[in-house]
């Protein structure tokens, strides 16, 4: 494996998956030998631009006959769960997109069959990996502890998606970096809400307001409103005298106690790359799975540690709630 490169196969060719072909294509220690799709425009042109020798239109097939070390499923979610079981079962190493099954039973059934397994694993939440928050935290804890974190995650959708729970899908994102910059879950106080629209959201909550303690005794403020006016993810790290201001994925704002002027951090400055994939977190995020099979190591987000995020969604999603939804909307 260590001369010859890690062998890769993905399962879903189209959307989100053609991130993982650019980023894997550009590992030298890596190499994608199978791709599979069922639709098969999809399929061809992913496995001509990148090179890919082995084609798939039924991922079991790709999982029998596929001399793969690990296997990227980058599929809807509602077709997750059975693939990725299917994946654990061949025993090779997986890394799912999120979310991490359509809700917390599949979550705990695929955390379970993974450690029974013994593999590696990794779920696509890259926020923790972007540069300019990774810095943000480093630099604020130079000064001591964390004592407050806020994360904001804002868009305008006019219906929810994939009829599952907008935390669970999207809203995690924001979520699992304050899990990062805060660390474990103590309690949690939220409000969720389902505002304006009467259809698109049918037993769904749109507008979430939590306040989390976490059990480093920080404090910690999540806000996120998918009927708002435009999308927006923000997030503030508050330590001993210093605060961040970080606007994901560009920049960050670094205020001392009797500084008057900012410093400025900057993620194309940081990663060396204006390349969105790589500033954003998604190029470190695939590079800890691969590491993490490589030198037997555990990815930061492996399956185990995104159940605590699963759970965090859920306890948000289960808070107080209104309702106030506009006939004709």
């Amino acid at each position: 494996m260590a001369t010859e490169g890690l062998r890769i196969g993905i399962i879903g060719a189209g959307g989100f998956a053609r991130t993982h072909f650019i980023l894997l294509s550009r590992m030298p220690d890596v190499h994608i030998v199978a791709a599979c799709d069922t639709k098969e425009n999809a399929l061809r042109v992913a496995v001509e631009e990148f090179a890919v020798p082995g084609r798939y239109n039924d991922y079991r097939k790709l999982l029998e006959e596929a001399d793969v070390d690990a296997v990227y499923v980058a599929v809807s979610p509602r077709a997750m769960f059975g693939i990725t079981m299917d994946v654990i079962a061949s025993g090779k190493h997986v890394f799912a997109e999120k979310p991490l099954g359509s809700n917390i039973e599949q979550t705990r059934a695929l955390v379970a069959a993974a450690e029974t397994a013994g593999i590696k694993t990794a779920v696509g939440v890259n926020r923790r990996y972007c540069a300019v928050i990774r810095k943000a935290k480093e630099v604020v804890e130079q000064r001591g502890p964390i004592s407050g974190v806020l994360g904001e995650f804002h868009k305008n959708c006019a219906e929810t998606l994939y009829g599952m729970s907008i935390l669970h899908c999207d809203g995690l994102h924001a979520l699992d970096a304050l899990r990062y910059i805060g660390g474990d879950v103590a309690s949690v106080h939220a409000q969720a809400d389902r505002w304006y629209r009467s259809s698109g959201w049918e037993g769904l909550n749109n507008v979430f307001h939590a306040m989390i303690r976490f059990e480093s005794g920080a404090s910690g403020i999540f806000i996120a409103n998918r009927q708002g006016g435009a999308r927006r993810e923000y997030f503030e790290i508050h330590g001993s005298d210093i605060s961040a201001y970080i606007y994901t994925p560009n920049r960050a704002e670094i205020y001392r106690a009797g500084v008057s002027r900012p410093e400025i951090i900057r993620g194309e400055e940081l990663t060396g790359s204006s390349d969105p994939l790589v500033t954003y977190g998604y190029e470190a995020e695939s590079r800890d799975f691969i590491d993490a099979i490589l030198n037997d190591g555990v990815s930061q987000t492996n399956f185990a540690d995104n159940l605590k995020t699963m759970l965090l969604c859920d306890q948000i999603n289960a808070g107080d709630h209104v309702e106030r939804v506009e006939a004709g909307r």
